[in-house]
């Protein structure tokens, strides 16, 4: 809790993947990949309950030998590639009106950014309250763009143009004169629980940033490789 305020973590982990086979459950440093945020979020002072959300009995296992509530066992319809989070979020949602448990905000935790700690999360959320001044506001972790990010261009048939159109000195391609920008890392989402609507990239969009060392967003083994170069530089 902070202040008054009940905090939701859900943290949403299917089996199947892509990029990276079974990569929730793949061992990051002798630990599933999806213990780093389970245990990130048990170790949060703020967060009142963690709810993890996952169609594979695995991770349920998993989860509840770390002590956290895992009773949402997703169908299938909403572990699949094309599964939007949205729908996954509202799932939990209908499974915690069911129990009747309330909670007034809620932190989304991907189990794919290990090296976000307790201390990210806690930050993140004393900083969500300190700037919010409306509860339709959402929180979205970011870290830095890489400052060339300013130069990216687009097609148009056989010309190619600058892609940002409000850097005003782009033309000078001095570095001192790029604007800085940002990408999302995947690690942390907030909202308040009754006022989202599915979607955290709204115009009422507060940006939390972190280090680039802390923002490996584990999608293939490239990144796993990635992750553990710099887990064991941090």
């Amino acid at each position: 809790m902070f202040k008054k305020y009940k905090i939701l973590s859900l943290i949403p982990a299917r089996i199947g993947s892509k990029g990276l086979r079974n990569k929730n459950v793949k061992k990051f440093f002798n630990k599933p990949l999806i213990s780093w945020s389970i245990k990130a979020s048990k170790k949060s002072r703020y967060i009142d309950y963690t709810l993890v959300s996952s169609d594979s009995e695995k991770i349920i296992d998993i989860s509840k030998k770390l002590k956290v509530n895992a009773p949402v066992k997703r169908p299938k319809n909403l572990a699949l590639d094309s599964s939007k989070i949205k729908d996954v979020i509202f799932h939990s949602f209908e499974w915690l009106r069911k129990k009747k448990l309330k909670f007034d905000y809620f932190i989304l935790l991907q189990p794919t950014s290990p090296l976000r700690s307790e201390k990210h999360i806690d930050d993140a959320i004393r900083y969500y309250f300190k700037v919010s001044k409306k509860t339709k506001e959402t929180m979205v972790s970011v870290t830095e763009a890489p400052i060339k990010a300013s130069l990216i261009m687009k097609a148009e048939k056989k010309y190619a143009k600058f892609a940002i159109s409000d850097n005003k000195n782009i033309k000078n391609l001095r570095r001192q004169y790029l604007k800085k920008y940002f990408i999302p890392n995947g690690a942390i989402y907030f909202a308040n629980i009754k006022r989202f609507k599915g979607d955290f990239f709204t115009k009422n969009m507060i940006y939390f940033e972190m280090s680039n060392k802390v923002s490996i967003d584990i999608d293939d083994i490239k990144d796993f490789n990635k992750g553990i170069k710099y887990k064991n530089n941090y």
